[in-house]
């Protein structure tokens, strides 16, 4: 069986640099060439073994690092507050990515981009297409955004807490299963996406009211709904929606690769 592992490339690498770029804060801008190429350098070296421990550790036949696209807006256009919270990439390591991006192709890692989409779509609607021919996908990433997929057959791994993010850790750390979590996030907020949410309503209510139905409309009509708490999202609906939709991921981009141009070289130099 195929197991491509499709990493979410600047979720990873963002946090080994901010390793190697800590003790030089708050003005890394500032420093000698000889000592920004140094940080860059160690971060090289951290992302590759991490690469060969996730070889390891998980046993992919295919790996693929996934880039964000710079171009892509749509969310923006529909939620102009979406991720407006974001610190932006830091300009040592913006500079370094071309030759980061060659350096992990020289050691048999694929790297993709495409300008008009996040990466987080792309990597949504390869693993959900892999996980639909009976194949194996697992995403490696921190971004709690991925989560959903878990419900469609797809595996996520946290490369720093070096483990496998499965349903039962969804239900423990949020209360509902997979498929929900985008409308709990919609109702409740997700700051790390700067989104709002309703105001006045949090997990709590937000779990209190979903448990009244398999959908919101549902909920709503329920005789146990609170009166006050109903007016409150009916008249935040479209918002809410609104939100739902920013927060889903794409799944069904169509994006050309060639599967076996992933394959990654065993020991020796020779496909898997």
């Amino acid at each position: 069986m195929m197991h491509l592992l499709l990493i979410d490339a600047l979720n990873v690498i963002r946090r080994l640099y901010a390793v190697q770029e800590r003790p030089y804060l708050p003005l890394p801008e500032q420093l000698t060439d000889g000592t920004q190429q140094q940080i860059i350098n160690n971060t090289e070296t951290m992302l590759l073994q991490a690469l060969q421990r996730l070889r390891q550790e998980l046993l992919p036949s295919h790996a693929l690092l996934v880039f964000d696209g710079r171009d892509s807006q749509w969310r923006q256009q529909r939620c102009p507050e979406y991720k407006a919270n974001r610190k932006p990439m830091p300009v040592i390591l913006a500079q370094a990515l071309p030759a980061l991006k060659q350096r992990l192709q020289q050691h048999g890692f694929q790297c993709f981009t495409d300008e008009k989409i996040e990466a987080d779509d792309v990597i949504a609607s390869i693993a959900t297409k892999i996980s639909q021919h009976q194949q194996q996908a697992t995403i490696v990433s921190t971004d709690k955004g991925f989560l959903p997929l878990l419900n469609q057959g797809v595996a996520i791994y946290d490369p720093f807490a070096r483990q496998q993010l499965t349903n039962e850790y969804v239900q423990n750390k949020f209360g509902v299963v997979p498929e929900q979590l985008v409308r709990l996030w919609s109702l409740t907020g997700d700051s790390t996406n700067n989104i709002a949410g309703v105001a006045g309503v949090g997990p709590k209510t937000a779990l209190e009211l979903m448990a009244l139905g398999d959908t919101l409309t549902d909920a709503l009509a329920h005789a146990d709904c609170p009166k006050k708490l109903r007016d409150k999202i009916l008249s935040q609906k479209e918002a809410i929606m609104n939100y739902m939709q920013v927060l889903s991921l794409q799944t069904n981009l169509e994006l050309g690769l060639n599967l076996q141009e992933l394959r990654l070289a065993d020991v020796r130099g020779e496909p898997q």
